[in-house]
């Protein structure tokens, strides 16, 4: 690393190190703003205005398309890296003669299989699938939309679990030894690729009414020999925030940048980006060769219309396109659909 990168990471580590207060983790960032309890149950009281959703399930398969991905296809593209979306923030990605799963959740709604909104759309293929094949999965928080309890399970100790601080005691609860736990900024070398640990501007802690952000919550780089993959777990926009990391681990081929529980703004924006505000975290990155919207279209547990998320991106990138010189796209795939670059 250059005396440059050298310094630059270490301004930022310390701009933006973990904070934790009273065994509590805190957000540092300017942006960041807490929406005071009694206006949080008001704006959720008015939520959920029907969102759109077609009843009719044609045209939902033609809106929201969900493809069955080929697993051989897959696993035969050994020198490249791909990606599939499997639903909200759970992506599989081949990176490194590496197999990844990000935010495992494939219970039919957000909670488990009985309990929280219900999937809009079927998961694309079961854990079973490939099971068999993960080498590792990234966990960005503890919700419940991003860490499926009965998958964990499945799972076990067949893969090696990277996960924020504090979350480790919620694994070896459930028998899970084969964790890493990572603050900020600290990065491990697992088999030749290196798992950087980045800070996001959230919160943790919605499994009991007591434990709220006592886990930190975080972003992932992942660094091949040739490769280089950003995972956005959810994150608030903070344009500082995302110039730090473009700026220590830029280039990217790939980033999976969520886009979509963005409204009502009051109570989302410190916690979620919409599209807009992806198109700008894109840029802050050094627009990577690609990057992918998710948590969008899933489970609907916010205002915004179902199909918002996809189109604003699609209208919004268009018009931003027309500035960057450099080769880089943002899309949105259909369920179960692979990109090989």
């Amino acid at each position: 690393m250059s005396i440059s990168k050298r310094k630059l990471l270490q301004k930022s580590e310390e701009r933006f190190a973990s904070l934790k207060i009273n065994e509590f983790f805190l957000n540092p960032f300017d942006e960041w703003k807490e929406v005071p309890f009694y206006k949080t149950l008001l704006l959720w009281s008015r939520r959920w205005k029907g969102n759109g959703i077609p009843s009719n399930e044609v045209e939902l398969d033609r809106s929201l398309p969900c493809k069955k991905p080929c697993l051989t296809h897959i696993f035969k593209q050994h020198d490249k890296i791909t990606f599939t979306w499997l639903g909200q923030s759970t992506c599989l990605v081949t990176i490194g003669g590496l197999t990844i799963l990000t935010d495992p959740v494939f219970s039919k709604r957000s909670i488990n299989d009985y309990l929280g909104p219900k999937r809009l759309r079927p998961i694309p293929c079961r854990l079973e699938e490939f099971i068999d094949k993960i080498d590792i999965v990234l966990v960005s928080h503890d919700h419940f939309d991003h860490l499926d309890e009965n998958a964990v399970r499945k799972l076990g100790n067949t893969v090696s679990w990277y996960i924020p601080l504090g979350l480790g005691r919620w694994f070896s609860k459930r028998g899970i030894t084969r964790f890493v736990e990572l603050d900020w900024w600290q990065k491990v070398d697992h088999q030749g690729t290196t798992i950087v640990c980045v800070p996001a501007m959230h919160w943790s802690g919605s499994r009991t009414p007591f434990e709220k952000n006592n886990t930190l919550w975080c972003s992932f780089v992942i660094k091949s020999t040739k490769h280089s993959f950003f995972f956005c777990g959810d994150t608030g926009y903070s344009p500082e925030l995302f110039q730090a990391i473009g700026n220590m681990y830029a280039p990217f081929t790939l980033a999976a940048i969520p886009i979509g529980s963005y409204l009502p703004m009051e109570l989302m924006k410190h916690l979620h980006m919409g599209p807009t505000d992806a198109i700008q975290a894109h840029r802050d990155l050094g627009f990577p060769r690609l990057s992918i919207g998710i948590h969008w279209g899933t489970f609907m547990m916010s205002d915004e219309n179902y199909l918002a998320p996809k189109k604003v991106l699609e209208t919004s990138w268009q018009l931003k396109k027309q500035e960057v010189e450099k080769e880089s796209e943002f899309i949105t795939t259909a369920f179960g659909e692979t990109i090989v670059l």
